[in-house]
């Protein structure tokens, strides 16, 4: 169900600026500790038990339109987080809000006419949520992109808040790769690198919905093993690596 989405996946590729690099590295995500890695899994579990891990891949089979709705959101995601230099970290949150909403809404006729205004409202959710206050776009800035006022963007991150049942809890797979690398990159020299290639990997996943259904736990953990150990070819190795975790984090190869 991957999309070939020619000038958005390039954009989502190749919208990171020198100064979104910047504040990736001096802005630290996530921690290298097991108890951060387990209160992360907890919030997995709250996500899964109020019903909002994205089911859009089935979805999208009995309703084929949701997935131009889905790329027209993220297109103008990335049009409007890219320029004014918003994490990968958001950008990819924002994502997971546009199919955590096309997975829940009512669904009353193959058509869905703000699939733009989405985009907007879970670009300034996930801000919201991962930005600090100065880092934040004002919306007044969205504006520029498309014929919206801030009230309306406003009014539909309500609408999308309350369809999330006011649970706007969000994880990523950027927040386990502190941990993973850690564990896998075992070369001091290649850590920074590694680190690059395993947020460029997983901001890779953002173009095919069945990834984005996954845990992000298992998504991190594939990106930074994949990243830091690149001669890994087969299962065995893989269980080699991952048996090194702990064995109550149940991960299925």
């Amino acid at each position: 169900m991957e999309e070939d989405w020619g000038d958005i996946f390039r954009s989502i590729q190749n919208f990171v600026s020198p100064e979104q690099e910047i504040a990736e590295e001096i802005r630290d995500i996530g921690a290298d500790n097991e108890d951060y890695v387990n209160r992360m899994l907890g919030r997995e579990n709250r996500i899964a038990i109020a019903g909002l891990t994205s089911c859009l891949p089935s979805r999208i089979m009995h309703h084929g339109w949701l997935l131009q709705v889905r790329n027209t959101a993220i297109d103008n995601i990335v049009t409007i987080g890219g320029p004014f230099g918003v994490r990968q970290i958001t950008i990819y949150a924002a994502v997971t809000y546009v199919d955590r909403f096309l997975s829940v809404m009512p669904i009353k006729n193959e058509r869905f006419r703000i699939p733009v205004l989405l985009g907007m409202a879970c670009l300034n959710l996930a801000s919201e949520v991962l930005e600090r206050y100065e880092h934040q776009v004002d919306l007044s800035e969205y504006e520029k992109f498309a014929d919206y006022d801030e009230t309306t963007i406003m009014d539909m991150t309500d609408h999308v808040i309350h369809q999330f049942g006011e649970t706007v809890t969000c994880v990523t797979p950027i927040q386990f790769t502190k941990y993973f690398l850690s564990r896998f990159c075992r070369d001091n020299t290649r850590t920074e690198y590694a680190r690059i290639k395993t947020v460029h990997v997983i901001m890779s996943t953002l173009g095919d919905v069945r990834l984005m259904s996954l845990r992000p736990f298992i998504v991190g953990l594939a990106a930074t093993l994949l990243a830091s150990n690149p001669n890994i070819l087969n299962e065995g190795q893989i269980a080699t690596e991952i048996s090194a975790l702990p064995p109550n984090w149940l991960i299925p190869l």
